[in-house]
């Protein structure tokens, strides 16, 4: 599948290759970057080997372009959001947790839904 990754913000791209560039803060406040799989469901995560992040940590994601949060207007505090624009320009929402090792991904076109990972149930009401 050819997709592009875009920041809901500044709509740059934030796909290279097969990764998604994130900036993310951890709990201590340090900075790093992770690359995130373009395959929604594929939890492997790249990162620097001394960017200490831990289990079930809750991180903050940015745009590694504009630098703006790009976190979800939802009830919970962990959801963000980048937006996927397809082979045939159709455009998706797509919403993940920004809890470290919690694997819940959303892909959301109107009223169909997608959703991937062991913990998609937790946040079900987001796609309601």
């Amino acid at each position: 599948m050819k997709a592009n990754f875009l920041c809901p913000n500044c709509r740059s791209y934030l796909n290279v290759g097969k990764n998604i560039v994130v900036v993310v803060k951890n709990a201590n406040g340090d900075k790093g970057i992770l690359l995130l799989s373009i395959q929604l469901g594929d939890y492997k995560i790249k990162k620097h080997a001394n960017f200490d992040i831990e289990d079930d940590e809750i991180i903050k994601i940015y745009c590694p372009s504009c630098s703006k949060s790009i976190k979800h207007d939802s009830v919970y505090d962990n959801i963000y959001k980048i937006l996927m624009q397809d082979e045939e320009d159709q455009e998706y929402e797509i919403l993940f947790s920004g809890i470290y090792g919690e694997r819940c991904t959303y892909q959301i076109r109107g009223c169909k839904v997608s959703s991937f990972g062991e913990d998609a149930g937790k946040y079900l009401d987001l796609t309601i």
